[in-house]
């Protein structure tokens, strides 16, 4: 049994045990490993970010502190290499930083063997620099903007256009739009009271807010947009 199989058996069999225990030679003698291997594969799955706690005493063991289900996915050396060049690709894109913990978690529950060989994989891509080099989105402007558009919370924008002019909006942020690499917040402009683009490089500023917003659809947001395809 390859470790990342065995991982997925040990996160499936307990999370059915919930809410009691199951003590690490009982997996043992299952899996048919020696403690210790147990043992190392329980703290792989909390690094990884499962839901995994232990219980001291003679009695103790690990458990699920589950409350839905969260299981460790089996993939294979080409889908992990995706999921890395993906991730490598998308860097500059709303989410991209999620990804990549993803991915390092992931990559954290391989065996040495199997990382040496995605590693080796992965060694085979070039990336060239985009050109021109472009404007980096500020780490806080994007955690913000992925918060406002998961919750659908009101979020307070510092902006300045493609002609310098500054502004500060109230926008209810309801998707992320992308055309020639750049990345831009699809937003209900409350001071407008119509769609705009905001192109995430120019942000200067964002704030969150706790206001919560109706739902609205993406597309129609973007009919109201003027120019989808301006000079960013």
């Amino acid at each position: 049994m390859r470790r990342i199989e065995r991982l997925y058996a040990i996160s499936e069999r307990l999370r059915q045990a919930a809410p009691a225990t199951v003590a690490a030679r009982v997996l043992a003698d299952e899996l048919g490993v020696t403690r210790r291997t147990i043992e190392r594969d329980l703290a792989a799955l909390r690094l990884a970010g499962a839901p995994v706690h232990g219980q001291p005493g003679r009695r103790g063991g690990s458990g699920s502190v589950a409350t839905a289900r969260r299981v460790v996915v089996t993939l294979d050396h080409t889908e992990l290499v995706g999921l890395l060049v993906a991730a490598h690709l998308s860097r500059d894109a709303p989410y991209a930083g999620a990804a990549a913990t993803a991915v390092s978690k992931l990559a954290a529950v391989l065996d040495p063997g199997e990382r040496r060989a995605v590693d080796q994989l992965r060694g085979r891509f070039r990336v060239a620099a985009p050109e021109p080099v472009r404007v980096r989105v500020r780490p806080r402007v994007r955690s913000v903007l992925e918060d406002g558009v998961h919750a659908q919370t009101v979020v307070r924008l510092h902006y300045v256009d493609r002609n310098g002019a500054a502004s500060s909006r109230r926008v209810e942020p309801v998707g992320f739009y992308a055309a020639d690499g750049w990345w831009a917040l699809v937003a209900w402009c409350q001071w407008r009271d119509a769609g705009r683009l905001f192109y995430l490089h120019r942000i200067q500023r964002a704030h969150a807010t706790s206001v919560w917003f109706a739902p609205r659809d993406l597309d129609d947001v973007l009919g109201w947009v003027p120019t989808p395809g301006h000079r960013p």
